[in-house]
This record gives C-alpha cells, structure tokens and sequence, in this order.
C-alpha cells in the first residue's frame, strides 16, 4: 500500500469509527460525494500535501484524542461525536464538516486530555 492509500483507508476507518456517514465524510474531509465510495473500492486516494488530505490527518487527531479521554471505550466515542454538545452549540460530527470546525474539535479534546504516565 502507498502513503496515499494508508491515509484513505485510515480515513475511511475512522469516518466509520465515529460514525460518520459517507456524505458526513465526504464534507468533512472536504471531497466529493462519490469519492468516498470510491476510496472504498480502492479508486481514489488522499494526498496528505492536499487540504482533504490534511483534513483526514486531523479527523484521525481527533478519533485518537477522543478515545484517550474515554478511555478507549467505541462506543462512548459514537456517541459523543453524534451527540448535541453545549460548548458547540451543535454536534462535534456537524462542526466537523468545516477546516475551522475540525481544528475546534480537536482543540477541545486536546485541552481535555488527561496528563499520561505524571
């Protein structure tokens, strides 16, 4: 596998972790709807010099980030990108649909992360 094709799979594998749906994914790294099925099946890939590209790199910084503040737990993850969040105003999969909304996403899980191994 090549870069670009370990960045799509990992994408779509995460967009599928938080329980995004493939116009969910699609708006949220920026692409066309019918790219994401195509990811899929092996006919399209993600540049990581590329805004999508960059994009898709964040949305796995926030699945990792997410998960270390629920201890691991899938599930908990689903729910909370699904979930209608007070400080958001709206669901964290909603905000995500936007570069400005993902880089909001991942700051705030990031501030919440719990202090590893001190």
């Amino acid at each position: 596998m090549t870069g670009n094709q370990v960045l799509a799979h990992s994408a779509l594998r995460t967009g599928a972790l938080l329980r995004l749906s493939h116009t969910g994914l699609a708006q949220t790294l920026g692409l066309d709807q019918s790219t994401v099925p195509a990811m899929e099946q092996g006919l399209a890939e993600l540049q990581g010099d590329t805004p999508s590209g960059q994009r898709a790199l964040t949305l796995i910084n926030i699945y990792q980030a997410l998960t270390a503040n629920v201890g691991g737990d899938e599930q908990a993850c689903k729910q909370w990108v699904c979930s209608h969040n007070t400080g958001f105003v709206g669901t964290p999969a909603l905000l995500m649909q936007s570069e400005g909304g993902l880089n909001t996403v991942l700051a705030y899980l990031q501030s919440m992360e719990a202090p590893q191994g001190r």
